[in-house]
């Protein structure tokens, strides 16, 4: 009987009228009346038996189903009990899939081996069901559903593996899901290959929403370091606490059977659109194993760190970005290879400001500096900056974009720049008693640390420029030409004299308001030449040659002169000779130059052009423009004013991605004079001599690439794969049924690998050159089979021949778990980590309880930090 049937039950206390309505389904979508809301509908393959001698009853026989608008019921046999609004559902044996009863709800499917559900009150008992619920499995001897969103489990068992082979689980006495996510337990414990692991849960719950914003145990990790100072130790042991939706905390540390032991604590707020930023606060201690040990030491560890962003206006900013930290407490507590070889701190904080139509712009910033490879500490600012937007006051703007005459191209430039400075670099760098903030804030305790007078620095300067962008109108040659000026304010000033008795220079600091002045102008000619060729090579059809040449005349006054009173002369020794200084050169603004400048500049630029032209077998032509040298540039300059050495070096650079992926870049340096027996140059070019025309100084090569392949892996699971029952002795026979039948799958691996080569070369007088050479192959990765994948960041320094520092790791897909090995063979930082964990993000929150399950991780990094910290 295949034509469904449906039922309505009514009020059972209505002795009128029947309590239900039987009638074939046909009749119901193709009658007058729709079917009702709550009608159930059933049917069965086989047969259909209804019976109203004792109540009323209907018995489905072969693929029955029974829906309602609370769920809908599928089994070989269902027996359903219309008065009382129930359906009951059994199994033969539990080996018989095609007739397990399945109850769906909503995205809720529960399979178990008998099923009675009331559909009128949502509520139904299991008999070896099992459950799915978010990222997960459930399965239960007995499954007792009390209402809609509650269901209680006797002797449940939950795994995030598929039911077929649960590598993993954890079976409880009891257990309640709520809301199909939400799972709780008691007297728990966790079976791995169906071994008990040796705890116990006396209670628990897996989290329904891992996006959900909550407090917890941060997930640690065990630690086997390689130094014997340290021992054995757990890692990233900590508490992360939300707050609310603006503030959040976390406390996490390091502890190691030594004594040894890391502490973090970092607060993070956030406002969208107007503020955000951290506090961070660390603290470690390393101490030997034990205090009779010869090598016996305890070092302590400081750290702070304070970023702010706030938007307070949309024309004004503040940041700020404080790290303050003892010399060794990155490279004692962190695991990143950089932070290992960062010699410095650097702190900063700033507030910018922009006009709301753009007239000027303002912004002030201070800067500190500790240099840990020489024990110095500079602190810049506060500064402050002022620009005026770019001025053009005889600009037309109804001349559209016609031929504008040569006084609309004036631009009026004009910006000014106040600096401080405090430079700490004691004399007794790694000894010394007087503090930075000491030495800040005591100008005696600063010259006795440091025996110099430079306290603190600071100086104004304001600069303007007239630029006229287009003196001749032409359409074949620009012409611009300019000037600027800078204007100095000083403090304070320097006079140097010369004392016969100790023979040497002595400099004096002059306390008072000081002023200079500079200024520059300069004319340039510029244009554009192209030159064509219709030259055919294979498949280049034509080339074209863009060139740009450039030449510019410059002139700055000698400000050393006497008449600036910029410069000072003082005799050196005491056979009489003398040399120029500025009185500005300890300043924080070096000041007006020293000599005339009379230049002449001279620059080209080339680019060259081709175009690729192939014609298939159907005749039609396809054309692609090609740029094989993207720039090949020259520049030099002549000082007409010097008194010698008046050509300046010539610089060269080329660049070209002509060869698709692949990026090369070149520099080159050359010298045109010779030089003296000390190495010197002197006054005379390489070409007097017909030798050569200059020497290199300096070469650089680099290139970069990458390459991306492979269509995928197809994830292959085989035919015989089969649940681990430790009882099943048939595994151990010798011969395998199922041998050979296994396809070959079809393998393709992803892979990827980016390449960068640098090279350079610098000229040594009477020594070998400086060479340099490295490759750097990052981020490689490919699969070396459907599971396994391989990543590498490795390098190479073929002038040192050595492996720069490096990290390989490699990936394991295990079905609910993920293997990986990370490891540094080469430098001065070794290491290596062994992680194991669960892929399911739902059930780590569990294992925050049992850390070495979350992370089966062993490490022999030297450091306090973990692994991917």
């Amino acid at each position: 009987m295949t034509a469904p049937v449906f039922a309505q039950q009514t009020d059972t206390t209505s002795t009128a009228a029947d309590t239900s309505q039987v009638q074939p389904a046909s009749s119901a979508p193709g009658g007058s009346s729709p079917v009702p809301d709550d009608a159930v509908q059933f049917q069965s393959s086989d047969s259909l038996i209804i019976d109203f001698s004792k109540g009323k009853k209907a018995f489905l026989f072969g693929s029955a189903k029974v829906k309602h608008t609370s769920g809908e019921l599928n089994a070989g046999e269902i027996n359903m009990d219309i008065e009382n609004s129930t359906v009951e559902a059994t199994t033969e044996t539990p080996e018989d899939t095609l007739s397990r009863p399945i109850l769906i709800r909503d995205n809720d499917e529960i399979k178990s081996t008998r099923i009675l559900f009331n559909y009128k009150t949502k509520k139904g008992k299991f008999e070896a069901a099992q459950v799915q619920v978010s990222e997960g499995h459930l399965i239960g001897s007995k499954i007792k559903n009390v209402s809609e969103s509650e269901v209680f489990i006797e002797d449940g068992i939950y795994s995030t593996c598929p039911p077929e082979y649960l590598y993993y689980y954890i079976k409880a006495k009891k257990m309640k899901v709520v809301d199909q996510d939400e799972l709780f337990f008691s007297n728990a414990r966790l079976y791995i290959l169906d071994i008990p692991y040796p705890l116990i849960f006396p209670f628990g719950y897996v989290p329904t929403d891992i996006e959900k914003k909550r407090s917890g145990l941060l997930t640690p990790t065990y630690a086997f370091q390689n130094q014997n100072n340290r021992g054995l130790g757990l890692q990233n042991v900590g508490w992360f606490q939300y707050f609310n939706d603006y503030l959040t905390g976390q406390v996490d540390g390091d502890i190691y059977t030594s004594g040894t032991f890391y502490l973090n604590g970092r607060m993070q707020y956030r406002k969208t659109n107007w503020y955000n930023g951290s506090l961070d606060i660390g603290y470690s201690k390393d101490r030997g194993l034990e205090p009779t040990d010869p090598d016996f030491e305890q070092r302590v560890q400081k750290s702070i760190g304070i970023q702010h962003n706030q938007t307070i206006s949309p024309y004004a900013s503040v940041s700020a970005n404080v790290n303050l930290r003892t010399e060794d407490y990155l490279r004692r507590n962190s695991y990143d290879i950089n932070d290992r070889a960062e010699t410095n701190s650097r702190s900063t904080m700033a507030y910018n400001y922009k006009h709301p139509e753009n007239l000027f712009t303002f912004s002030t910033n201070a800067q500190l500096n500790q240099n840990f490879s020489n024990y110095s500490t500079q602190l810049s600012g506060p500064s402050a900056n002022f620009r005026f937007q770019t001025f053009s006051p005889f600009q037309n703007s109804s001349s559209g974009s016609g031929q504008q005459r040569w006084y609309e191209t004036i631009n009026i430039n004009y910006d000014n720049t106040l600096r401080s400075r405090f430079n700490y670099n004691p004399i007794d760098a790694d000894s010394a008693d007087v503090t930075f903030f000491e030495a800040l804030t005591d100008r005696d305790l600063y010259e006795e640390a440091t025996g110099n007078q430079n306290y603190i620095q600071a100086g104004f300067q304001q600069s303007a420029s007239i630029q006229i962008g287009q003196l001749v109108p032409s359409q074949f040659l620009n012409i611009s030409a300019g000037i600027s000026g800078n204007e100095y304010w000083y403090p304070s000033s320097i006079r140097k004299s010369y004392n016969a008795d100790s023979n040497r220079v002595e400099t004096d600091k002059m306390y008072g308001f000081e002023a200079a002045r500079d200024f520059s102008t300069n004319l340039n000619f510029s244009t554009t030449v192209y030159g064509i060729s219709n030259m055919r090579i294979g498949n280049l059809q034509g080339f074209r040659h863009t060139a740009r040449p450039r030449i510019g005349f410059s002139y700055r006054p000698d400000f050393s002169s006497e008449r600036w009173g910029y410069y000072r002369t003082v005799q050196t020794d005491s056979l009489g000779n003398t040399r120029k200084y500025s009185i500005f050169e300890d300043e924080i603004f070096s000041g007006p130059g020293r000599g005339e400048q009379r230049s002449i500049n001279f620059s080209l630029g080339n680019v060259f052009e081709t175009k690729i032209v192939k014609r298939d077998s159907t005749g039609e032509v396809t054309e692609k423009n090609l740029r094989f040298i993207d720039n090949l540039s020259l520049s030099t300059s002549y000082n007409f004013a010097a008194d010698s050495l008046n050509l300046s070096p010539l610089s060269t650079s080329i660049s070209s991605n002509a060869i698709s992926g692949l990026n090369l870049s070149a520099n080159a340096s050359f010298s045109f004079y010779q030089t003296d027996s000390l190495g010197h140059e002197i006054d005379r070019y390489y070409i007097e001599d017909g030798d050569k025309l200059a020497q290199l100084q300096s070469f650089s090569l680099s290139a970069s690439t990458s390459f991306r392949g492979g269509n995928g892996v197809e994830v292959y699971t085989p035919e015989y794969r089969r649940r681990y029952d430790p009882y099943n002795q048939s595994i151990f026979n010798p011969v395998d049924s199922r041998f050979g039948l296994e396809p070959v799958p079809d393998f393709r691996s992803p892979w990827s690998v980016s390449l960068n080569f640098s090279y350079s070369w610098n000229y040594r007088f009477n020594q070998s050159p400086r060479k340099r050479a490295t490759i750097r192959a990052s981020s490689i990765s490919f699969n070396l089979t459907p599971k396994w994948k391989f990543n590498t960041n490795v390098g190479y320094d073929f002038i040192a021949k050595e492996f720069t520092p490096s990290q390989f790791s490699l990936t394991r897909n295990l079905e609910c778990w993920n293997l990986s090995f990370q490891i540094n063979p080469f430098g001065e930082f070794q290491y290596y980590f062994f992680r194991l964990s669960v892929n399911s993000s739902q059930i780590q929150s569990l294992f925050q309880k049992l850390p070495v399950l979350k992370n089966l991780e062993r490490s022999s990094s030297p450091t306090g930090a973990g692994y991917g910290r």
